[in-house]
């Protein structure tokens, strides 16, 4: 965890958030019994309990009550994924990186032994 990318952290940031706001509004208007039933809405409604994981197994909602609980459980649940996100394009990135780099020295293997051979 040396090498933390901010900008995609952010940008991961800002947009879990947002889908994470819209989850919340779903499963809120699915409580209280207004939520028409789409095939967006249905996915949006379990991804909402996906979401809202971390911070409402521990009982943060609980502790924070109001509209401070629920957007500081959000903004909690979004840090969190936001960096499992980071390290899994980080993780991408280097595997990328260190197949190229096989890719290569193979090749420059390949030409050294045709130059003994020859």
């Amino acid at each position: 965890m040396k090498k933390i990318n901010l900008h995609t952290y952010i940008v991961t940031f800002i947009l879990l958030y947002v889908l994470a706001a819209i989850c919340s509004l779903i499963g809120y208007a699915n409580n209280e019994g207004t939520l028409v039933l789409t095939p967006t809405t249905d996915f949006l409604l379990k991804l909402h309990s996906i979401i809202n994981l971390p911070t409402n197994t521990i009982g943060y909602a609980t502790l924070g009550k109001g509209i401070y609980g629920a957007v500081g459980g959000l903004i909690l649940n979004v840090l969190l994924y936001s960096l499992i996100v980071e390290r899994f394009v980080f993780c991408l990135k280097t595997l990328k990186r260190s197949v190229l780099k096989m890719k290569f020295l193979t090749k420059k293997s390949k030409r050294t032994i045709l130059l003994i051979e020859k």
